[in-house]
């Protein structure tokens, strides 16, 4: 079971900034009351005086603005470290569970003489297991061509209800669902676009419909045209739902929800990076809509028709 893990280290350094910032703020009040009082009292208040109250007032400015970027860039490096602790104890654990049970099997095969349909049995599961880690790889190197910027897309004429009905087929057969759990409302159209990048898309927002549905899995997915010549493609779930306070943190890199009975899914927090980072450099755009725990959620993507 993956966990979120929370630092102290934050709240710690913004406590900490808050403090020395109100400080350095009251420091400031009492210095150049004192100050001003200190010249208005003198018959002969020089010019040079009121520059150096300008000068030093000016650099205690800089001063304070150097310490708040400092607790901002702090703040977010910390959120950053805490972001990759949790990928790495999410790919950990990814990593380490389909390898167990594909030893496990293996060792169970060499050891017992089974029957052909268990021996069927255990190879359909030890595939899953490498599709998961396949799965995990290709998020990995796909996040890191991404941040590099070294990923070119390959345009053509893509069907697109093509692509969400082969996507929705992967997904059918890696959770081994009833066609009835994804149901398809689409449209036959066909738009300039990169294929495999549109695969990866559908197949990680299907995935985390499912993912995130519990036992109760209604996934519909719809194709439309909208006003804008831009095609809009809309899966709507009826589980779990996120917290609107999430919402606006979802497609972060690393990000995984920290809802009740969300800790125990898998996920390397990757998926929905890349597909908002996909969706953009294809000239699309994303939404989510959720309208809280056990709401459900729904994910509206807006592509260009050519």
């Amino acid at each position: 079971m993956t966990k979120n893990i929370k630092s102290k280290a934050l709240p710690l350094t913004i406590t900490l900034g808050s403090l020395l910032l109100f400080f350095c703020l009251v420091l400031t009040i009492l210095w150049n009351f004192i100050l001003i009082y200190n010249y208005s009292q003198l018959k002969q208040s020089g010019y040079f005086q009121w520059v150096i109250l300008g000068v030093g007032s000016f650099f205690f400015v800089v001063v304070i603005t150097g310490v708040i970027l400092f607790m901002v860039f702090l703040a977010r490096q910390i959120m950053l470290n805490e972001l990759q602790t949790n990928f790495i104890d999410s790919v950990t654990h990814e990593l380490k569970t389909p390898l167990t049970s594909i030893k496990l099997y293996i060792e169970t095969l060499k050891k017992h003489d089974l029957t052909k349909e268990k021996k069927d049995s255990f190879l359909n599961i030890m595939l899953k297991d490498v599709e998961r880690l396949n799965t995990l790889v290709d998020h990995v190197l796909e996040a890191s061509r991404i941040e590099h910027l070294s990923k070119k897309y390959d345009y053509e004429e893509v069907s697109l209800d093509s692509v969400i009905r082969y996507s929705s087929e992967i997904v059918i057969n890696r959770y081994n669902l009833s066609p009835e759990n994804i149901k398809l409302n689409l449209l036959p159209i066909s738009i300039n676009s990169d294929n495999t990048a549109l695969q990866l898309v559908f197949i990680n927002l299907l995935d985390n419909a499912v993912k995130y549905s519990d036992k109760n899995i209604q996934i519909l997915v719809s194709i439309s045209k909208n006003t804008n010549n831009k095609i809009d493609i809309i899966i709507k779930d009826s589980g779990i739902g996120i917290n609107k306070t999430e919402l606006k943190k979802i497609f972060k890199r690393f990000y995984r929800v920290n809802e009740p009975n969300t800790e125990s899914k898998k996920g390397s927090g990757l998926g929905l990076f890349i597909v908002k980072e996909i969706v953009n450099k294809l000239k699309g755009s994303i939404e989510v809509k959720s309208e809280g725990l056990n709401q459900g959620t729904e994910f509206k993507i807006s592509l260009p028709e050519s």
